[in-house]
């Protein structure tokens, strides 16, 4: 089922299937524009008492100059962040 052509009994395509699973449980981030700079917020819940309340793995710096906020799968984002790094 890694095609993209791949069809479910119903007729369905299951990467689509795949997307919208993946749409519904990502978080929410958000991007304010101040006079004085950018704020960058996610939705974070905490799942573990044992997770540090104040870190945070969906806020990512690219350069002195620019960020990144992260929603759904955490190593997507990464990967996305790395590329950023790469090409600042």
């Amino acid at each position: 089922d890694l095609s993209s052509s791949t069809f479910s009994p119903d007729g369905r395509i299951f990467q689509v299937e795949y997307a919208s699973k993946a749409v519904e449980n990502a978080g929410t981030a958000l991007g304010l524009k101040c006079r004085d700079g950018v704020v960058l917020c996610v939705e974070k819940p905490l799942l573990n008492k044992m997770l540090l309340s104040n870190s945070s793995r969906r806020i990512h710096t690219v350069d002195s100059y620019s960020g990144v906020a992260v929603t759904g799968f955490v190593s997507d984002g990464r990967q996305i962040v790395n590329r950023a790094r790469e090409e600042a």
